[in-house]
């Protein structure tokens, strides 16, 4: 089954655990290492040696920025509801405390892996009990979408929901980004919000993503590659929502590591990420 998602999107997922695994005192994730397997770690040292050394930070810091603010919001909100798209093989159910609900969306070979892997573990006490709803989705279509807004709106009711869209935004067709927003608009309630990272205009131009987009055409899939770049002004003409946090990978190097090897240009995938509001 593991030989049969190591390409394209799937592939990474597997990566992005090894990274979150290499700096768990970064990234919080104490059970990244359960998805690692040797074709993830021989794939990384690929990336470190073609593209550069430094996921393990990238990435152990993404996870740290979504992990924080999802216990943020457990903590003040009663019921919450925690969503999940693209979730890919992230532990976040598991890292949190209190009672919040769980739904995962990601491509059908994801989740079906997914869901067997954690129902064992967690029969096997590796991993803590929790109740998580898992959908199979492919994001760019759009029937797919309307079904998963009606899954969505199910799961939230009422209740306060957390809407994670964690390295995904990129990968999808504009038109595609900008439906889930009006769905996500459409099925949350106030107060609710909605976490994403994204990458700008002008990512492209730095030297590392130059090395990552020939990385992942030849050793990924990623065959001709149409990245969906966006900027502010996109952020911010997302009706209903108001931003209430942006930071940008720089940034949270400096509050969570002690590493400076993202303060300048030539080092860093240049992630930016989001939080908005429900108004």
């Amino acid at each position: 089954m593991t030989e049969k998602i190591q390409k394209g999107v799937s592939g990474t997922a597997f990566v992005v655990n090894y990274s979150r695994a290499k700096k768990v005192h970064i990234s919080k994730d104490t059970y990244a290492d359960l998805w690692v397997t040797p074709g993830s770690i021989v794939l990384w040292n690929d990336l470190a040696t073609s593209v550069y050394p430094h996921d393990d930070l990238t990435l152990s810091l993404r996870n740290r920025f979504y992990l924080e603010r999802l216990k943020d919001f457990i903590d003040k909100n009663e019921n919450p509801v925690c969503l999940g798209v693209a979730s890919g093989f992230s532990n976040y159910p598991f890292l949190v405390e209190g009672k919040c609900s769980f739904v995962e969306y990601d491509l059908p070979n994801i989740m079906e892996f997914k869901r067997e892997r954690v129902t064992q573990w967690m029969k096997e006490g590796k991993l803590p009990e929790r109740k998580i709803a898992y959908f199979s989705i492919d994001l760019n279509d759009e029937k797919q979408r309307t079904q998963m807004k009606e899954t969505m709106r199910q799961a939230i009711r009422d209740d306060p929901s957390f809407v994670m869209m964690e390295g995904i935004s990129y990968y999808l067709k504009r038109e595609a980004l900008t439906d889930i927003f009006k769905i996500l608009r459409e099925v949350q309630e106030k107060c609710s919000v909605v976490a994403f990272d994204y990458w700008k205009p002008d990512s492209m131009e730095y030297p590392v993503m130059v090395k990552l987009t020939e990385f992942l055409e030849k050793k990924m899939g990623f065959e001709e590659q149409d990245w969906d770049l966006i900027d502010e002004l996109y952020i911010k003409e997302r009706t209903g929502y108001t931003e209430i946090e942006s930071a940008d990978i720089a940034k949270l190097e400096l509050m969570y590591s002690e590493t400076r090897v993202f303060q300048g240009r030539e080092n860093k995938i240049p992630a930016h990420f989001s939080v908005l509001k429900r108004v």
